[in-house]
């Protein structure tokens, strides 16, 4: 099953820190308990099992056509990879 969110569902604030930005997102109580329990299992919050389940439906082509397309949308790309990378470098 795939969930799909409206414009209405969501909220968009920019956020300062590093290359993110905040999404509000309305879910179900059920889907919100989820993820809390496989964070808690995980030992990681819940923005970042969020995260990992979005990104891994996102595929290369997809941000490399959105790249060739806007040269902004490119920069943000490279800056969130490089700071990805030095994370797990161990310098982020």
């Amino acid at each position: 099953m795939c969930w799909r969110m409206t414009d209405s569902m969501l909220s968009l604030v920019m956020s300062e820190r590093r290359h993110d930005s905040t999404l509000q997102v309305t879910l179900p109580e059920f889907v919100v308990r989820i993820l809390q329990r496989r964070a808690k299992d995980r030992e990681l919050s819940v923005s970042a099992v969020i995260e990992e389940s979005i990104l891994d439906g996102i595929m290369l082509d997809e941000v490399g056509r959105m790249a060739e397309r806007s040269p902004d949308f490119a920069r943000i790309a490279k800056a969130w990879i490089r700071s990805e990378v030095a994370k797990e470098q161990g310098g982020g």
